[in-house]
């Protein structure tokens, strides 16, 4: 069980995330995102990583608030946040809106099978 704190100040709940590649840790910061039900990164962050926009597993049409678009689905092999660590972890990729202050998403995917609570009282968010 591992719990982090968020700010109060902040509109979005962000958390540490760790990436790890082959020859690199990379460390961003990702809103949590109960209403995405996969878990999404900036298409530029993950250039940056090593991933090449051909080396996607497939597109996909999403839907986002205000429009659907085309998105690549890649695998990470090591994503952390939250204290638990996910292995050949699907995410999609398209660029962010500039300004928010984030890498990316974690969506329902990263949760799955887990507890997650949220105290916006205490400003902690913890995973079991």
């Amino acid at each position: 069980m591992t719990l982090v704190s968020f700010s109060r100040k902040d509109p979005l709940i962000v958390v540490p995330v760790t990436i790890k590649t082959e020859t690199k840790i990379w460390e961003y910061k990702f809103a949590v995102d109960t209403g995405a039900t996969i878990s999404l990164m900036d298409i530029s962050l993950l250039s940056d990583i090593g991933y090449k926009k051909e080396d996607y597993i497939r597109s996909t049409q999403t839907i986002t608030a205000s429009k659907t678009e085309t998105v690549y689905e890649y695998n990470l092999d090591n994503i952390m946040a939250i204290g638990l660590i996910r292995r050949n972890f699907k995410i999609i990729s398209r660029s962010l809106p500039m300004g928010l202050g984030i890498d990316g998403l974690l969506g329902l995917n990263f949760f799955k099978n887990k507890e997650l609570t949220i105290d916006f009282k205490l400003s902690e968010i913890q995973l079991k």
